[in-house]
């Protein structure tokens, strides 16, 4: 069985599997069952006034690249109550204090969640959610309760997404511990190249669940790209804070609505949904949705197909274009990167193109390899677009960073395309690389030198070496631009080089550079 708590990462990861980045969370289905650990409901026990068990349960699952970049990541957490009924194996249970993140973002879903569940030999079967939604993401508790059962008497089989796992489990102490008998890959292609697994629960002296620590990597490989999935699961117990739980009716939680919250979840079956699923892209731009129609155009059509798509629905070609950059797959990134060398592609979409590979925060070396040979063909099309976007590469791709300063450096000391490097140094926000372009205020290039004004008045450090640099040429394009930038910036300009600016006022007999220092002064005066 497959752990939907992780469903947003995992659900993008599972239709990965026809790119060969897969990922399949091992987390065991009827291999784990004590949740509200060790709970004795013998007649002896039931006689006992604290029949209640509380939990806080915290969820975190990520994807990042074997640099440690982390691509995407969730947290979901939430209390759980437990609660025995006299003379029955079922608990009553309870979510509460429910928080869900998905990159940093909160997404809303219940505040609380009612169920039953039966309880014997320290597992948990027979979860019964109330009428909740299958698509919901709550209905992970269900695998939650398979991860926190286990069995010290025989191996459980467990049956996950795609694969068969069996685990056998000891005790030692307080301590219950878990070790991997066999895994059956039902496709072999579906296979890790190297899996990581810590599954370790403490019980109390009396016998109930304390703490259950569960961490597991998934290593896998496309080609020259590597990628890390993590799913970690914490489960501790603590004092129970709440009221009795009372029996909820049968379809308690018919009401809520299944959220279409998992990165993937939204199902695009056909073109129909497709186009559907377009128009809400372009009016919400939401990445969810844009990984959703991405896989979906990697999954059912070929670069080609999308070229044509391009042409056949030019209002939507952002879109078409934007999906497969939020997909942050190395087959989505294989189409940007075909799709920018079509012939058939028109010029916009080029641009639209290189713009997508300069933000696509997986990108490998096929990325940077193709906008670098663009960018060295002055001719093309999209040569300075491309050229920006490697700037851009650096920042969003900190894993290409190294690669992209060399670029930019190599292209400063050769003095090759220098106005448009200005600006991609400006896109890569890298401080050592902006310390290169100083030299460029006294550049016999205009363009390089203009770019260059406004690149470094964005930046107080560099403000007296633009001063001087217009001291020495004091061009009205040159003035126009630093005034504009410090302006829009909101800078405020030092006492000396007030000094400066309006003496160059006094002497000059331009009425341009006149007006425009006139500007700036009374502006940061204002």
């Amino acid at each position: 069985m497959k752990i939907k708590v992780y469903s947003m990462v995992l659900l993008v990861i599972a239709t990965l599997f026809v790119v060969g980045y897969v990922a399949s969370p091992s987390s065991p289905s009827n291999a784990a069952n004590q949740a509200a650990g060790n709970i004795d409901i013998s007649e002896g026990e039931q006689q006992k006034t604290q029949n209640q068990f509380t939990y806080i349960v915290q969820i975190d699952s990520s994807i990042r690249s074997d640099k440690q970049v982390v691509l995407t990541h969730s947290q979901l957490s939430w209390h759980m109550q437990l609660q025995t009924q006299t003379g029955s194996n079922t608990l009553l249970g309870q979510l509460s204090n429910i928080n869900y993140t998905q990159d940093n973002k909160p997404v809303s879903l219940v505040s609380d969640l009612p169920f039953k569940v039966d309880y014997q030999q320290h597992r948990f079967e027979q979860l019964d959610l109330l009428g909740l939604p299958k698509e919901h993401t709550l209905q992970v508790i269900k695998q939650l309760f398979d991860l926190i059962s286990y069995d010290l008497t025989q191996p459980l089989v467990i049956d996950e997404a795609q694969r068969q796992a069996t685990y056998r489990y000891q005790q030692a102490d307080n301590r219950i511990v878990r070790s991997t008998v066999e895994l059956k890959y039902h496709n072999a292609n579906h296979k890790p190249e190297k899996e990581q697994q810590d599954w370790q629960l403490l019980l109390t002296p009396s016998g109930e669940l304390e703490k259950l620590s569960y961490v597991n990597s998934l290593y896998w490989q496309q080609q020259q790209q590597n990628y890390i999935v993590e799913q970690s699961v914490n489960v501790v117990k603590i004092a129970n804070k709440y009221a009795a739980l009372t029996t909820p009716n049968s379809d308690a939680n018919a009401h809520i609505k299944g959220e279409q919250l998992q990165t993937v979840q939204r199902e695009i079956t056909d073109k129909a949904a497709f186009e559907a699923a377009l128009v809400e892209l372009k009016e919400s731009l939401s990445v969810e949705q844009a990984k959703a129609v991405g896989q979906y155009l990697v999954d059912n059509y070929s670069a080609y197909e999308i070229q044509a798509l391009l042409n056949d629905m030019p209002n939507f070609s952002s879109a078409i274009i934007y999906s497969l950059q939020k997909l942050q797959t190395p087959q989505a990134e294989a189409m940007l990167v075909d799709l920018i060398q079509f012939e058939q592609t028109s010029d916009l979409d080029k641009h639209k193109l290189a713009m997508a590979l300069g933000r696509f925060g997986a990108s490998s070396a096929l990325s940077l390899q193709t906008l670098q040979a663009i960018a060295a063909q002055p001719e093309h099309q999209v040569a300075n677009t491309a050229l920006l976007s490697l700037g851009t590469m650096a920042y969003f791709t900190p894993e290409q960073a190294v690669n992209v300063k060399n670029y930019l450096q190599h292209n400063i000391s050769e003095q090759f395309n220098l106005s448009t490097t200005v600006l991609a140094v400006e896109n890569s926000k890298d401080p050592s690389l902006l310390a290169k372009l100083p030299p460029l205020l006294g550049s016999d290039d205009d363009s390089a030198k203009l770019n260059s004004i406004k690149v470094l008045s964005k930046h107080a450090d560099y403000q007296d070496q633009v001063v001087s640099a217009l001291l020495s040429s004091p061009q009205p394009k040159f003035v126009a631009a630093f005034t504009r930038t410090m302006l829009e910036a909101g800078h405020t300009l030092s006492a000396p080089n007030i000094a400066r600016l309006k003496q160059l006022q006094n002497q000059t007999q331009n009425p341009v550079v006149r007006k425009k220092i006139a500007e700036l002064l009374e502006g940061k005066a204002g």
